[in-house]
């Protein structure tokens, strides 16, 4: 009798074993993976996973208090918040946005936090941008950190990425930004 009890509560912890390492794969390893964009730039259709987390669309028109658009050929938006921690690893491309950009692109960095302290995050990673707004991202229609928006001087989306990007997806962008017109 002893032996099986000892046989099941030894299944049991197995089969907890088994569930618990599931739900943690899928919690951190597969929803990271999920917020990695797809290969393709965002100019062809959204992957579920952009439209889950992003309601800004190739194509529509969207305002920022304090912008204006056509200070440049084009802006980037670039969505962050201090405590994404994929916004924090994707420093040293923002770093590569600022020096690779076409002189008629502006970089615009919309954090939910206040100015002053959007600044420090971004000045203790060593990123520059030309303007800094605090603004709900829900007011650019973004819910997930980071997305970048490729924005012309009209104010329409023309390009959208959401998350940390793929050195592919990077490298779109930035051939973008820097053969503006």
């Amino acid at each position: 009798m002893a032996k099986k009890v000892e046989v099941l509560a030894n299944v049991a912890i197995l089969i907890t074993a088994l569930i618990l390492c599931s739900v943690l794969v899928k919690k951190y390893l597969v929803s990271e993976f999920d917020n990695q964009p797809s290969a393709t730039t965002s100019q062809s259709v959204p992957s579920a996973n952009q439209a889950r987390r992003t309601a800004t669309d190739v194509g529509s028109k969207i305002s920022l208090d304090g912008i204006d658009w056509s200070k440049g050929e084009r802006t980037v938006v670039v969505a962050l918040s201090t405590s994404c921690r994929f916004c924090t690893e994707s420093a040293p491309f923002y770093q590569q946005l600022e020096q690779k950009k076409a002189r008629n692109v502006q970089l615009v960095a919309v954090l939910p936090q206040q100015v002053a302290d959007s600044r420090s995050y971004l000045g203790r990673l060593n990123v520059r941008m030309d303007k800094v707004v605090q603004a709900a991202l829900s007011s650019i229609r973004v819910t997930g950190t980071p997305t970048l928006l490729l924005v012309d001087k009209n104010g329409v989306v023309e390009n959208l990425w959401v998350g940390k990007l793929s050195e592919r997806d990077s490298q779109a962008v930035l051939r973008q930004i820097a053969q503006a017109k």
